[in-house]
C-alpha cells in the first residue's frame, strides 16, 4: 500500500532505509503525474527522479521485499494511474524475464 502523500522535500524524513520499492510523483499531492521504481533504493530515485525539473511537489512511495516486487507494483501502479510523464511501460531489469502482472498487458 503506497505511503503519502508526502512533500517532496520530505524524503529522507520519510523514506528511512535502503530498500527497493515503487513510488508516485505528483505535481499537486492529489494526482500520479510519474510512477516509477528502485530494485534497491527507492528513497535515492524518488530524489533523483524530483530534482529532474518537472515540477513534482510531492510524493507516495512503498517498500517491496525484491526487485522483481518492485517491478510488479510499478506496473500495477502505472496500469491503474495512466501517469502521463510515463511515455513507456515499466522496463524489465536487464537479464530477467519478468512479466507484466496485468492481465491482458502485453508485457504480461
Amino acid at each position: 500500500m503506497l505511503l503519502g502523500p508526502f512533500p517532496i522535500n520530505s524524503v529522507d524524513a520519510q523514506v528511512s532505509r535502503n530498500s527497493p520499492g515503487v513510488y508516485v510523483l505528483s505535481r499537486d499531492g492529489r494526482t500520479a503525474a510519474y510512477v516509477g521504481r528502485s530494485d534497491n533504493d527507492v528513497g535515492s530515485r524518488i530524489k533523483e527522479s524530483a530534482g529532474e525539473g518537472y515540477g513534482y511537489t510531492h510524493f507516495w512511495f512503498e517498500w517491496a521485499s525484491s526487485a522483481m516486487g518492485a517491478y510488479q507494483a510499478e506496473c500495477e501502479y502505472f496500469h491503474k494511474y495512466g501517469p502521463r510523464a510515463n511515455t513507456v511501460h515499466p522496463a524489465v531489469p536487464l537479464g530477467t524475464n519478468w512479466r507484466c502482472p496485468v492481465a491482458g498487458c502485453p508485457w504480461s
